[in-house]
Parts: structure tokens; sequence; C-alpha cells
């Protein structure tokens, strides 16, 4: 019998900094899977510079959908919002076909092989990144921001219950079904009538977590793939990365990019408040990852 296919989707343009998180990401992927990559399993790419990764000379089957300002343009749709553009995305990519999807923002690392996360997609479960709490928790400023614009409103989920009441989860990873498409209408006609009155980032992800199920539905893709969201200086250290190894093999840059630990960098950051000097809490000091000395640093490990 012929297995089903499952395929990696990323969306990958604009900016440098992106295509280098990209990349990284590849990287994480190919160093899960040395020998061979699962023969059911493939990458896609919605890019603007195809080129960029033609010219790493990646083994993994990498595939493409060109994409242009234009194009995104009209994904970001008449409420021009960034974050609208993953649901149009998802929605052209199943347009034509069948089987398991997993979308990862480009900001990720792959911890784990994916084969048992795309098994459970085949069994119909529906994946995020990480459960972040339920909205009338108020776990934090941007929470509490909804809360209060839910509380204006009368709609409630598909559940029957209140919106308020319905779990917030990280949307940086999404897997589902091909059989379960349809819910990206449904996604898509929640963000673009609730960020008309609260245009702020966080509705695509509540979009997704109401539509893809309450608390005892969704599963968490954290233990396959870690999501650093919220380390955006590590951009710098990817450019130092990329311009010291640029022209490498692709089989260089897999074992090298393993000096950037981004959990460890996470942590750093996490800790960064408690190393404060008292001039440096006046200043307002922020955190930075430390320069890395790549010469010494792949000497340690060849």
């Amino acid at each position: 019998m012929e297995s089903t296919s499952n395929y990696i989707v990323f969306q990958c343009y604009g900016s440098e900094s992106i295509f280098h998180e990209c990349t990284f990401a590849l990287l994480s992927l190919s160093r899960l899977y040395p020998t061979a990559f699962p023969e059911n399993t493939s990458v896609w790419i919605y890019t603007d510079n195809r080129d960029w990764f033609e010219s790493l000379k990646s083994p993994l089957p990498l595939h493409f959908r060109d994409v242009d300002k234009q194009l995104i343009d009209r994904w970001r749709g008449d409420i021009d919002f960034v974050h609208r553009v993953k649901i149009e995305v998802l929605k052209d990519f199943t347009s034509n076909r069948s089987g398991n999807v997993l979308y990862t923002d480009t900001d990720i690392v792959f911890t784990h092989d994916i084969d048992k996360l795309f098994d459970a997609i085949d069994s119909d479960a529906l994946f995020m990144h990480v459960l972040e709490g339920k909205v009338s928790d108020r776990n934090n400023p941007i929470m509490c921001k909804l809360d209060n614009y839910l509380k204006t409103t009368s709609v409630k989920s598909p559940f029957d219950k209140p919106l308020r009441d319905m779990s917030m989860w990280n949307a940086g990873v999404l897997g589902f079904n091909t059989h379960s498409k349809h819910l990206l209408d449904s996604v898509l006609e929640f963000t673009d009538t609730h960020y008309r009155l609260f245009p702020k980032h966080i509705i695509e992800q509540f979009a997704f977590s109401v539509f893809w199920g309450d608390n005892s539905r969704i599963k968490s893709a954290a233990p396959f793939i870690l999501h650093y969201w919220n380390l955006k200086e590590v951009r710098q250290t990817l450019a130092s990365f990329f311009q010291y190894f640029k022209g490498s093999s692709w089989e260089d840059l897999v074992k090298y990019g393993q000096l950037i630990q981004m959990h460890v960098l996470m942590q750093e950051k996490v800790n960064h408040p408690h190393t404060l000097t008292f001039s440096d809490r006046i200043r307002k000091k922020k955190w930075q990852p430390s320069k890395y000395d790549w010469k010494e640093l792949v000497s340690q490990i060849n």
C-alpha cells in the first residue's frame, strides 16, 4: 500500500534574516536524518528567492512555490495583515494536495525526528506549538487586551463556549491532515472579521486556537520542535554564522550549526534581568547574545 505523503511547509520571503532562520531550521532537520530522509516526506518553501536555497546544494527534498510582492500583498488582504499570509499559504498549498501537513515558522529548530508527529497527524491529530494559557486568565498584557475585547463580543467558539474561555496556543507550528483543511476557511473568516475590530498580531494565532479545537484536541509540537519566537536578537548571530561559513558544504553547515544552541540563548535572555548591575538598570541595558569566535569554536569540535 502506498504511504501517505508528508509535507513540511515554510514561508520565507523578504529580509535576509528570514532566510538565515529558514536555512538554520533546515540544517537542524538534516541533522536528525543524517543518512536518509523519509521517502514520503518533502519540504516546500514559499519564497521570493529560490536561488538562495538552490545555491546551498542541500540533499533535502526541497520544492518551491514562487511568490512575489504582488501575491503577498493580495494575501495580506484588505486588512493588510502580515500573519494573514500564513493562512493563505496553507489554503494555497492544500488546494491540490492530500496528506499530512506540518507548517512551521522560520524561527524554529527541529529537536527530535518527526516521524511520530506525522503518524499522529495521519490519525487526525491537530498540532500547534505550545499552550500559552486560557485567554481569561490574562497571563500577559496582550492577553489582557484580547480578553477585554472578547468581553465586548457575543460570538461563541465552535464548541459553544465563550471565546475568552478558550485556550491560546502558539501558532508557530501547525500540523493537520488535509481532511481538516476546511478549518482554514473558518480561521481566515475569523481573522478577517476580528482583526478589523482588534488589530493585534495575536488574532491570527487565536483564530487557529479556536478552530483547531479546545485543549483536549490540540497536541503540542514542543517535544519535536523548539520555537524561539522571542529571540529576535539571535538574528545577528545567524548572520555572523552564515557570513563566516559562506561557501561551506551543506555537511559542514550542518556540523557547525550545532555551535548555536538556541535553548541556551533563550535561557540566557531569561536570566539577563537578574545579572544587571544598578547602573545597567538605570541605562536599561538590553540582552544581546555574545559574539562568537567561530575559528576558536571550530577548533574545539574538530
